[in-house]
């Protein structure tokens, strides 16, 4: 497959990058380091996004790049990265068949397999990790590649401490530094962001928090989640995950009347994908999410109650 993806990249000369819907790290590293790949091979190259860039990663390179509207021209191939299914892409889908290749390279375990070739390996970390090997492949690599690099594998391991976070990681990781990237600074880029008014609503969001009555499921209901150029979806699961022998997180944000943000996380023991998928949205085994139509309470109950058949419980408030 990746022969396949180096043939495609170093024969055609215009390139459509994209990713899913609501950007973080992952997917904006892993296209930034394509962009930057690109670039390297002489080769035209957009990159064009449902959503605007989040403040917090405008340190990133060529960042300013990205575009929300999808310049009018024939594209060779159109790159899509860190998704899991052509409707993530969101208003960019309209697009994709203006190319004449579709090139599908993703981690989610999720993936449908909507590209005309297909390059999905969910025991990768990140997006940015098979973008990696890729770059690896075809001997390409510099400071600005490998900031994106580790930047997308940084996000989507939790700062390397969920599950994915395995050997070969922290080896890739090493590398990557090595290439004069500062740890400590994207951290600092990436973590402090918040003002007085967002630990507000953080601190009510943990005084509101459910319990279910054996302790293993933990969850949020959001009514008013506020629009901004950063998430806050992480820092409160990281609060949520000190909570001891809890295996299932999960925050239900209220989009409109009748429709519902689920986002799920889990330790060891319960696959939230599965969970996702039956509700019609999909990711990974320790995080996932979906988009469910109904009102937040008949929402909240029904994902609630279809957890509960891998713990074991019986909901009750903290």
């Amino acid at each position: 497959m990746i022969r396949k993806i180096i043939e495609i990249l170093k024969n055609n000369k215009k390139f459509l990058i994209t990713a899913h819907m609501n950007l973080e790290g992952d997917a904006l590293g892993a296209q930034l380091a394509m962009y930057c790949l690109l670039k390297h091979l002489k080769k035209q190259a957009y990159i064009c996004d449902n959503d605007p860039v989040p403040r917090a990663y405008s340190f990133l390179p060529h960042v300013k790049k990205i575009r929300t509207e999808v310049p009018d021209i024939q594209f060779d191939a159109a790159l899509v990265l860190d998704c899991s299914d052509s409707f993530r892409t969101g208003m960019i889908k309209n697009h994709l068949s203006r190319a004449r290749y579709i090139v599908n390279i993703d981690h989610h375990i999720s993936n449908t397999f909507f590209g005309d070739v297909n390059w999905v390996d969910p025991y990768s970390s990140s997006a940015c990790e098979i973008v990696y090997r890729l770059c690896k492949k075809m001997g390409i690599m510099d400071r600005q590649i490998a900031l994106c690099l580790y930047t997308g594998i940084f996000t989507d391991t939790g700062n390397f401490t969920y599950a994915n976070t395995t050997k070969r990681v922290h080896k890739i990781a090493s590398e990557l530094i090595e290439y004069n990237i500062s740890p400590h600074k994207i951290d600092e880029h990436l973590h402090s962001f918040c003002d007085m008014k967002d630990l507000d609503l953080i601190g009510s969001i943990v005084k509101s928090l459910k319990v279910n009555s054996n302790g293993k499921i933990v969850w949020a209901v959001i009514q008013h989640w506020p629009e901004k150029e950063y998430d806050l979806t992480e820092i409160i699961f990281s609060i949520m995950r000190l909570l001891h022998d809890v295996e299932v997180f999960v925050l239900f944000k209220k989009v409109s009347a009748h429709r519902v943000r689920v986002n799920l996380r889990s330790r060891s023991r319960v696959d939230v994908n599965r969970v996702a998928k039956f509700f019609g949205g999909g990711g990974h085994k320790r995080a996932s999410g979906a988009t469910v139509d109904g009102t937040l309470p008949v929402v909240e109950k029904q994902v609630i109650s279809f957890i509960r058949r891998f713990t074991n419980g019986r909901g009750r408030k903290s």
